[in-house]
């Protein structure tokens, strides 16, 4: 190597060592913004863990209060529990009273109702091509029409303690039930008579039929009722005095209604619900 040249060599790694500490540099400062971005990631996390670690503690406070709640709700029905008397429930059991009020129907609720249109359509749109053969089988039947049967609700004992006394006499809860009982076979009787098609009723029945349609009247639309010759026929219930401070309790405690009119009496079952 000719000694012109060294010079320029030393020249030449200089460049060459500048360039590889510029490099060097650069990749230092490169780690250092990398290692400052996960630092930064590293302190987002551990905010959002001590969030999330906040926010299970406040709920298990939550649950370790209702369950608390709930402990002393299971110490107390064990403390009922053990204070209750056997012996008062069986005594209870063997004397259920014999007139109990019975379960009112409710009407559909709008939806049902909807619902089962939206059935029969269907159904009915889906049938269309088995008409003929349905015809043949059932040869013009027509489904019985549902008859509806009134009948008088029970009165309670808080509503047989507040009738006044002049209006009670000797009378007695389960007498006055009893009685709701044979009245109650009355407007049924008279409302099955009267669901019934004339062409199908006897010669006692359509003269009933017909006797029924003569006492009915303008203030009875939308009412159900007997007289006191539906109550003959088909009860024992007597209208002597007795029976009649009967009618005059069920009247004050909102059971029946009295409609007059044409020289009758006519008792209309209040609906109750």
């Amino acid at each position: 190597m000719e000694l012109g040249s060294l010079p320029m060599l030393m020249n030449h790694f200089c460049e060459k060592l500048e360039g590889i500490h510029f490099m060097i540099d650069l990749k230092e400062n490169k780690r250092a913004e990398e290692g400052e971005e996960e630092e930064s990631t590293c302190q987002e996390l551990i905010e959002h863990l001590s969030e999330d670690i906040d926010t299970l503690s406040s709920i298990l406070v939550d649950i370790k209060s209702v369950l608390k709640q709930r402990q002393q709700k299971v110490d107390e029905m064990k403390a009922l529990t053990h204070s209750l008397d056997i012996s008062s429930l069986q005594h209870l059991m063997d004397n259920i009273p014999p007139h109990l009020p019975k379960p009112v129907k409710t009407d559909p609720t709008p939806l049902q109702s909807c619902e089962s249109e939206t059935s029969v359509a269907s159904s009915s749109s889906n049938d269309k091509e088995n008409i003929p053969n349905k015809r043949s089988r059932s040869r013009g039947r027509k489904h019985a029409k549902a008859v509806y049967i009134p009948a008088l609700v029970y009165i309670t004992v808080e509503e047989f303690e507040e009738v006044p006394k002049y209006m009670k006499g000797r009378l007695n809860y389960n007498q006055v039930n009893t009685a709701i009982d044979e009245l109650n076979k009355a407007l049924s009787e008279k409302y099955k008579i009267l669901g019934m098609k004339r062409t199908t009723l006897n010669d006692v029945n359509r003269k009933r039929y017909e006797r029924y349609k003569e006492q009915e009247s303008k203030d009875t639309k939308g009412e159900h009722f007997i007289v006191d010759t539906d109550i003959k026929e088909f009860t024992n219930f007597k209208l002597d005095s007795v029976g009649r401070s009967v009618l005059t309790i069920l009247r004050h405690c909102g059971r029946t209604k009295e409609i007059r009119g044409g020289r009758l009496t006519r008792y209309a079952c209040i609906e109750v619900y």
